[in-house]
């Protein structure tokens, strides 16, 4: 657990100081929004849920940059009895995700329109409140990033941004054969240059 830890730390590391020798604009953007889920056994025992989300942005010369950064979703729901009981169980879900991102940038005067793709690095757990069980597992899913941010004044923007992950756990239920926890993320949020 510990060498996995060091092993990430020290490849985000390099990752984010090695482009930003290079880069052109570093921008820091935090947000927060929506999560629409895409594997149904996640959206009835959850429905849509709260997201927040902080990004580092590195545009190097030209269009092309990374970005990196960290994300948090925690939900609570009520999982029932598939056979007809009167049981209800309260559950807590929380994920909480490191998206490394490659991008590119088109601008149009005081917009900018990111398209990316990258990965996600996920770590999720549900528990379930009133009886001793509960589930965790981590996963790298693949990302894909659209972001269309105005900058009113010259070092702050407001920022949109849609994003899908697929993170299929390859664990069962009752409801699904291979239980995702992905889905599409709607986010709002500020940004501000560093340089």
């Amino acid at each position: 657990m510990r060498a996995s830890r060091l092993v990430l730390g020290t490849a985000l590391f390099v990752l984010i100081l090695a482009p930003a020798a290079l880069a052109q604009e570093l921008s820091l953007s935090f947000g927060a929004g929506g999560f629409f889920p895409a594997g149904e056994a996640y959206r009835r025992i959850y429905g849509s849920g709260l997201s927040i989300a902080g990004d580092i942005w590195l545009k190097l010369e030209g269009p092309v940059g990374f970005a990196a950064g960290f994300g948090r979703l925690s939900d609570k729901g009520v999982a029932v009895a598939l056979k007809g009981g009167e049981e209800m169980y309260p559950v807590e879900f929380r994920r909480t995700t490191i998206p490394l991102t490659v991008f590119y940038q088109l601008d149009a005067g005081p917009v900018a329109i990111r398209l990316g793709a990258g990965a996600g690095i996920h770590q999720y757990r549900e528990t379930w409140q009133t009886v001793d069980f509960d589930f965790k597992g981590r996963k790298i899913a693949p990302r894909f990033v659209l972001t269309f941010s105005v900058a009113p004044v010259e070092r702050i923007s407001v920022f949109g941004q849609a994003s899908y992950e697929s993170v299929s756990t390859g664990e069962g239920s009752a409801l699904s054969i291979n239980v995702n926890v992905g889905g599409f993320q709607i986010a709002g949020g500020l940004a501000f240059r560093i340089f």
